[in-house]
């Protein structure tokens, strides 16, 4: 014989497991989305600061000639990423890239994207924004002997 007072209480148990299961998959899903995401634009943002590096400033290089990096303009490199972001946004939908010149010789690139998580909408607006900057120099090598 059975007490009458425990019936129900292991599908209680059971549905609050279920429920407690539910939440860590759709919070282990977000992260994954995001470190993902934050992957990609990394990826993308160094992409675009090594291109920017190899981005000859002409004037410069016909007035002061080359003295041991290559000089880089503003105009030059905004023109190299703007290209790269164009390539990169098939794969990454919403992916901003800045770039701009620091010390005459070094790319400075910024990416950004807003991402959607899946399953944080219920819990707020269901978007993280994902930033990375990278840097690149393009140094000039002397030829070897041969």
């Amino acid at each position: 014989m059975r007490p009458r007072g425990d019936d129900g209480t292991v599908l209680v148990l059971t549905l609050g497991l279920c429920a407690l299961l539910l939440v860590l998959v759709g919070v282990v899903v977000d992260v994954s989305v995001t470190v993902l995401a934050k992957r990609s634009v990394a990826s993308a943002t160094d992409g675009a600061a090594v291109s920017a590096a190899q981005a000859l400033d002409d004037d410069v290089f016909y007035a002061q000639g080359l003295s041991g990096q290559v000089p880089l303009s503003d105009a030059r490199v905004a023109e190299r990423v703007a290209d790269y972001a164009t390539l990169a946004a098939g794969e990454q939908p919403g992916l901003r890239l800045d770039g701009h010149v620091e010390d005459g010789a070094v790319a400075v690139v910024t990416g950004t994207r807003t991402v959607v998580l899946p399953f944080s909408g219920w819990l707020g607006d269901g978007t993280v924004e994902v930033r990375a900057q990278a840097r690149a120099r393009a140094p000039l090598v002397p030829p070897g002997p041969g």
